[in-house]
């Protein structure tokens, strides 16, 4: 111990230091170094590495979103241009609109049968398209459906006035021109200039393609809570998220961007086509919301902190109010104990931690103590010494043989006598009798094999089941291993316990119920167990504890158990048989009950590896 105390001078210094500071600042000292700093570094440190980790994810998130919404509407759009380039290279329709026609009839039956379901497929197949009108100018064409003239009204209109100042075949206009009394709310309409120079009579034709941007609206309001986004055309807004208020001529209000540096604004062009010149997507996120999650996710740190601070001040309370009054009344205790007050501490309770433990150690060193000066010791050694006696005595009177010449050949007389008469199943009872007691009989061996002593048992058990006739029936099974590791068990150590489920389980068991007896000796995790189970009359788990207690209580004198095997009709009963086998296997031996009333009882002998 010296030599440890020199090799490691630091550790011996830095625990006589914390030996003379009080439990309660031991326990103030590692609350504030041991859960408080670290807790609030940690969350210092996560926030630090985190807080930014968590603003690029956010920002992230916003540009996918707004690329997203971008693309979405491109896509939207030119899926009506691509319609009205098909419609212009369509050579059929063109040339069905180019016919003459002598009466309404005839037009009338061309549009029905072709261009009508033409036109009608597109509306069909793109549900975001709201209406499909080609403007034909030529005054003899009827209006239809999907047809109709270019007169002096239309050409008065805000579209066709947009369209034909233009230089482009494509053109988008933002807003409704569908013929209704009020125009209609969150609609684009894609001009697209039909030019034939061989139909039509080389007229400048228009077909315009109306979409609904409801859908896409719908979208956008899912997605973005917290983002606002606006559609606009050479700054004017067409649409918006939070519409601004109206112009003050009554058009359409005009974008004005706030500050970048309270809010994270994304704009792009819609597309390079120069159709779309003008056209933008601005997205508008307050930077506030940005940080709000970090700020959330550290309020929540707060909290988590301050509830285990709360939590960890009243546990340690709780253990330092526990330990310290039990630690108190042990040294007040031990203080009377200095004045040769030789009495146990008594407490509600003691506790089963290392301080009781203390206590309980205490108590029993007490009552040692009282025991030396009452010179109990001296009178259990002789009372040990009496007890080995009679444990050699109890040992050598199971091992005694039993020496009933007389029976042994008065059986022989019989046997002769069976088989002269043709007694065939008493001579088998008799002949297994006879071997029984010429094995008692025998002298020599104190220890046999298994095999030896299931044999015996065999011979055993032909008798019963010649009392018992066919409603008794037995099994014995021993496993190659067991042969074949030549253990040595004590002689007639299984044979009584056989004997005791034959007479108290099957003897008590219903008349009608087949009595049935397997013993089974094998090999468990090096182990050699034994097993003796019948189907009888089961036994109360309190008898049961009754047995086991009785079995295991040493200071039984040996002759009340043999009067209470005798009273019983057993030669060698169940604690005798515990006793030889403790005896020679001391811990190594374990012996379990099972019974359950009506379910029958097993015995287990197990014998450890030595």
């Amino acid at each position: 111990m010296r030599k440890n105390m020199k090799v490691f001078p630091y550790f011996h210094l830095s625990a006589s230091a914390f030996d003379n500071i009080s439990i309660r600042k031991k326990f103030i000292w590692v609350y504030i170094f041991c859960i408080c700093v670290p807790v609030v570094a940690g969350a210092i440190v996560w926030l630090a590495f985190t807080s930014r980790e968590m603003l690029l994810n956010e920002t992230h998130y916003l540009d996918q979103t707004f690329e997203g919404v971008a693309a979405d509407f491109y896509i939207l759009t030119q899926t009506a241009v691509n319609i009205g380039n098909q419609v212009n290279a369509d050579k059929t329709v063109l040339n069905d609109l180019s016919k003459s026609f002598s009466t309404p009839a005839e037009h009338y039956d061309l549009y029905w049968t072709t261009l009508r379901n033409r036109f009608k497929m597109y509306l069909v197949s793109n549900p975001d398209i709201s209406e499909i009108t080609l403007y034909i100018d030529d005054p003899h064409f009827i209006n239809v459906d999907y047809f109709r003239v270019l007169d002096d009204t239309v050409r008065k209109s805000e579209w066709y006035r947009t369209a034909s100042g233009s230089d482009s075949n494509i053109v988008v206009y933002p807003g409704s021109t569908a013929i209704s009394i009020t125009a209609y709310k969150n609609r684009l309409t894609i001009i697209r200039k039909v030019n034939a120079p061989d139909y039509l009579n080389n007229a400048t034709n228009y077909l315009l393609i109306e979409l609904k941007l409801d859908r896409f609206i719908n979208k956008l309001n899912l997605k973005t809570e917290a983002q606002n986004i606006y559609l606009t055309v050479h700054d004017n807004i067409i649409w918006g998220t939070q519409y601004p208020a109206a112009a003050k001529d009554g058009g359409n209000p005009v974008l004005e961007l706030p500050p970048d540096n309270k809010y994270y604004i994304q704009q792009t062009n819609i597309g390079p086509m120069p159709y779309f010149d003008g056209w933008k997507i601005t997205s508008v996120y307050n930077k506030n919301q940005i940080y709000k999650r970090p700020m959330v996710a550290l309020v929540y740190i707060l909290l988590i902190t301050l509830a285990l601070a709360v939590f960890s001040v009243f546990l340690i309370g709780s253990v330092l109010n526990s330990m310290r009054y039990r630690l108190s009344a042990l040294s007040d205790h031990m203080k009377k104990v200095r004045k040769d007050h030789f009495e146990p501490l008594l407490l509600a309770s003691p506790g089963s931690d290392e301080v009781g433990w203390l206590i309980t150690a205490f108590n029993d060193m007490i009552a040692e103590i009282n025991g030396l000066i009452n010179d109990v010791y001296k009178l259990e050694m002789q009372k040990k010494s009496i007890e080995v006696e009679n444990i050699r005595a109890e040992y050598q009177y199971l091992q005694a043989q039993v020496d009933p010449h007389f029976l042994f050949n008065t059986l022989n007389a019989i046997l002769v006598f069976c088989v002269k008469n043709n007694y065939a199943e008493l001579t088998t009872i008799i002949s297994s009798l006879s071997k029984l007691l010429k094995r008692l009989l025998g002298t020599g061996k104190d220890f046999i094999t298994v095999s030896e002593e299931f044999d015996f048992i065999d011979k055993y058990l032909t008798i019963e089941k010649f009392r018992f006739g066919d409603k008794f029936e037995y099994g014995i099974r021993i496993a190659p291993e067991v042969n074949e590791s030549k253990l040595l068990i004590p002689k007639m150590s299984v044979q009584p316990l056989v004997e005791n489920a034959c007479k108290h389980g099957l003897q008590s068991s219903a008349d009608e119920v087949s009595r049935r007896l397997d013993i089974e000796a094998g090999i468990e995790a090096g182990a050699l167990r034994i097993s003796i189970k019948d189907n009888g009359a089961g036994m109360t788990r309190e008898k049961v504890d009754a047995i086991i207690k009785r079995i295991e209580n040493s200071k039984t004198e040996m002759d009340d158990g043999i009067e209470a095997d005798n009273a019983r009709g057993s030669g060698v009963g169940i604690q005798n048989v515990y006793r030889r086998m403790v005896m020679n296997y001391g811990e190594r031996f374990h012996f379990t009950i099972h019974s359950s009333p009506g379910q029958g009882t097993e015995i287990i002998l197990r014998i450890d590896q030595a």
